[in-house]
């Protein structure tokens, strides 16, 4: 396993440096208080971001040939997912086989290396990579978070107590040194362990609460699972950004989405330059058979100087397939983005194209997330041939 410090376990996680290998911590769990500093709330409204005619499509995104290419080793059952990138290169993930079964794997030599569990973890939930490059393995519950840091002579356990994050199960993510779970996002600033309580109650009764973290190690964003809602933490400051956007809702029979748009992906790509990717959309019925349906258009909005400035998609009337998975810089000033339909945008030179990623006939690559270290960008995911389906993993270029 890569040597990497200590440092955040002995100074904030309350692990004792004598303790041995593989016995959790007997020390108290040290309880995570809220940050200090916070923004102004933003918000992003039509005035920002008028809605064009409904056949207009700014993106103009051309479809080319493959230009990934899969990766050998990555043949075992279970998706991959939650990929982190090490300072020593190395890439790690988790391997998902079902029923919360969740596992940490490395890419070394072309293949995939099973990692064992830190003391006290029973299924990690999370990767995270801190901006000095140590590796983070997380259970967060209810109040109470266990993990363990990476170091040479393997992993550490430590134990967090979050106050007010009573969630007991969902999605974890993780990026740039914070993990979020339920409401709560944590990090380690160097000298403690911080947390941002993040927007609560968002799309509705019965939607899906988490957040998913991702942009740089310096801008990290928390984009909701369900709502308009997503927090910027950069410095140690967190600020709420609302996406007041809306998109015209004529036709609909329920509008229970409300005609809005819903932010889904976010790529940092340079010091003032910030893309955040998603879908305006709002329940219908147009299909022949009676079925409700949906009814939308993909949305890329970009902040560059202070301003937001959109690019609008072409209006889909029914079965629109508009939600975005994830988004990463490309290492050249521009963009790499996935859909749920596992289709690849890129911006490049203010050119969007679109390709799909290569598969055996018959089989269909699945694409849980992306993952960038400067001009090495990796997709993770999983490809389905009938009924079996296995682990995956792609590279750009």
């Amino acid at each position: 396993m890569a040597a990497v410090s200590l440092a955040l376990v002995s100074g904030g996680c309350a692990s004792g440096a004598g303790s041995p290998e593989g016995t959790p911590t007997k020390a108290a769990a040290p309880v995570v208080p809220p940050a200090v500093g916070s923004a102004e709330a933003v918000v992003v409204s039509q005035k920002d971001c008028p809605e064009p005619a409904r056949a207009a499509d700014g993106f103009q995104a051309a479809s080319v040939r493959p230009s990934w290419k899969p990766l050998p080793g990555s043949g075992e059952a279970g998706v991959l997912r939650g990929g982190v990138m090490a300072s020593d290169g190395a890439l790690w993930a988790l391997r998902d086989t079902g029923e919360g079964l969740t596992t940490p794997v490395r890419w070394k030599d072309g293949r995939w290396e099973t990692a064992a569990l830190p003391p006290g973890v029973k299924a990690v939930k999370a990767l995270a990579a801190s901006p000095g490059g140590e590796i983070w393995a997380v259970q967060p519950g209810a109040e109470t978070w266990k993990g363990g840091v990476l170091g040479s002579a393997g992993w550490r356990g430590s134990t967090l107590t979050v106050p007010g994050n009573v969630r007991e199960d969902g999605p974890a993510s993780a990026h740039g040194g914070w993990v979020s779970f339920g409401v709560a996002a944590v990090h380690w600033d160097g000298t403690g362990w911080k947390r941002v309580d993040l927007p609560a109650g968002q799309g509705g009764e019965g939607a899906s609460v988490g957040y998913r973290l991702s942009g740089s190690d310096e801008e990290v964003w928390a984009v909701p699972a369900e709502g308009p809602k997503a927090v910027r933490l950069r410095d140690g400051v967190s600020q709420v950004v609302e996406f007041a956007l809306r998109i015209d809702a004529r036709e609909a029979i329920h509008d229970t989405q409300g005609g809005a748009f819903y932010p889904q992906a976010v790529a940092v790509v340079g010091a003032d330059e910030t893309w955040v990717l998603g879908a305006a959309a709002f329940g219908t019925h147009y299909l022949e058979e009676g079925e409700d349906t949906k009814a939308g258009r993909v949305v890329a909005l970009r902040h560059t100087q202070g301003t937001w400035r959109c690019t609008w998609g072409p209006f889909h009337r029914e079965n629109f397939e508009g939600a975005f998975v994830d988004a990463v810089p490309d290492g050249d000033g521009g963009l790499w983005a996935v859909t749920a339909e596992s289709t690849l945008w890129h911006l490049s030179g203010g050119r969007w194209t679109r390709e799909r990623l290569p598969a055996d006939e018959g089989a269909e690559p699945h694409v849980t997330d992306l993952v960038a270290a400067g001009h090495e960008i990796y997709a993770l995911g999983s490809v389905a041939s009938g009924e079996q389906s296995h682990g995956a993993l792609w590279r750009a270029g």
